[in-house]
């Protein structure tokens, strides 16, 4: 056995590294929850269009943790949408039928679109309702 054998090697995949990425992307969110409490101006990120390491991305998730709401939407697909333990931003997962994610936001706002009713659909609930009081 030679001495080269003796010395201690870990691989680790590239995949799994840090960049950097996750904590420039939580400098940029704390900007945004600025902008959106001190201005109301709603923003989004898709993590999908970022290069975002396999590691990168375990450290935002844990970086931002869960908070108290989360909700489930089956329309087209599942999307799910989940308050980070900061109000006001939102982690936003949407996947088609084949439960393949599609996209993936992060989203700075009161509440993400997704979970916001369109007046058409709430027109068409209220004719429904009122429809359903008729004897």
């Amino acid at each position: 056995m030679s001495t080269l054998d003796r010395i201690a090697v870990k691989v680790v995949a590239q995949a799994d590294l840090r960049t950097g990425n996750a904590r420039a992307l939580l400098v940029e969110l704390a900007g945004l929850l600025d902008a959106w409490v001190s201005r109301g101006e709603p923003s989004s990120i898709d993590l999908r269009s970022l290069p975002l390491s396999a590691g990168d991305y375990a450290e935002l998730h844990a970086a931002l943790g869960s908070g108290a709401v989360s909700a489930r939407v089956d329309a087209l697909g599942t999307s799910e949408v989940c308050e980070t333990r900061y109000p006001g931003v939102w982690w936003v997962t949407h996947r088609n039928e084949a439960d393949e994610t599609v996209a993936e936001l992060i989203e700075v706002c009161e509440v993400p679109a997704i979970l916001r009713t369109p007046v058409e659909d709430a027109a068409a609930g209220l004719a429904r309702l009122r429809s359903a009081q008729q004897p």
